[in-house]
């Protein structure tokens, strides 16, 4: 039975999968010693395209297959391979009527790789190859990184002060408004902004560096208790242990800017309403109010009340 190009693509998905986002990795375009025919894959955004949302949705895959003079094309095959194995594969099928003197077709990507199953990180591969009627083979491939398409926003070390840090009046801190950070006191900035503070840190006896949700009886609401009763919002954020390492956390706002080692983490349960005994490079996981996910990183902690604590915080774009 012939078939298109389109339906050899079809014809090679054996497993239904389900992904978020892609980037094209590379492409490679060979020609057998001799006679054989010119095989071609490419995507629509061109050569070295940065991953985007547009380029997942609207990008199309291109296959181009040109026979040498005096030859036509007799037939093709497709291999799919995720992470170096392969998954589909058809055998060599014989093509329509109007593509053995050579075609072009363009498939959605989108449609593509949402048919297969690949976790976030793996490699998909397509290996077009096509044989002419002289029995000399063209092959192509195309590689696209599968990846998680929420970027991250990463802030700049924000330093708070402890409670009675009379040098850094900083002393709560929210993600909106770009990593804000709000001021204690009647002339103070965190009365009228209380619905955007996520973050209050303290030095406690017990505690000593903590991060605490504005909502927490235990620690916030005990240091700043005067404070936090004025508050018209007391937001409840969450935090966790994380596996994520410094060097994780590094790599992740300086390189992969994606939240993909983060964005599957669920609070619905193993969670506190602080964090406390911060140490220099640990890293916690925490959700808003709002249902923002992040993770903060402790560049500095303090000694006493009257020092102050450095952090770094990545979320979710």
């Amino acid at each position: 039975m012939k078939k298109t190009i389109k339906s050899l693509f079809i014809a090679g998905f054996a497993i239904a999968l389900t992904v978020t986002s892609c980037k094209k990795d590379e492409t490679t375009t060979t020609t057998p010693t001799g006679t054989g025919p010119t095989v071609s894959i490419t995507d629509s955004t061109g050569t070295n395209k940065v991953d985007t949302n547009n380029f997942f949705v609207f990008s199309f895959m291109k296959i181009a297959v040109t026979p040498v003079s005096g030859t036509t094309i007799d037939s093709m095959k497709l291999e799919i391979a995720v992470d170096g194995q392969t998954f589909g594969s058809s055998s060599f099928e014989s093509l329509e009527a109007d593509q053995v003197n050579g075609f072009t077709e363009s498939i959605s990507v989108a449609d593509l790789i949402n048919s297969l199953g690949a976790s976030v990180n793996s490699k998909i591969t397509f290996t077009a190859t096509a044989k002419d009627n002289k029995g000399l083979t063209g092959t192509s491939s195309i590689t696209y990184n599968i990846v998680n398409d929420n970027a991250v926003i990463v802030s700049k070390e924000i330093e708070l002060g402890a409670q009675t840090n009379t040098a850094i009046p900083y002393k709560f801190l929210g993600i909106a408004n770009n990593f804000t950070t709000y001021t204690p006191g009647e002339t103070g900035t965190a009365r009228t902004n209380s619905g955007d503070i996520d973050f209050v840190y303290y030095y406690g006896q017990n505690d000593k560096n903590a991060f605490a949700a504005p909502n927490n009886m235990d620690g916030a609401k005990v240091i700043w208790n005067s404070e936090i009763n004025t508050w018209a919002s007391q937001n409840a954020t969450k935090f966790k242990t994380t596996t994520v390492t410094a060097t994780q956390f590094d790599n992740i706002a300086t390189s992969t800017k994606v939240d993909d080692t983060f964005a599957a983490e669920t609070f619905a349960t193993g969670v506190t309403e602080k964090v406390t005994s911060i140490a220099v490079g640990d890293v916690y996981a925490f959700q808003t109010a709002s249902g923002v996910k992040g993770l903060a990183k402790f560049t500095a902690v303090a000694t006493d009340a009257t020092g102050s604590t450095k952090v770094v915080l990545i979320i979710q774009n």
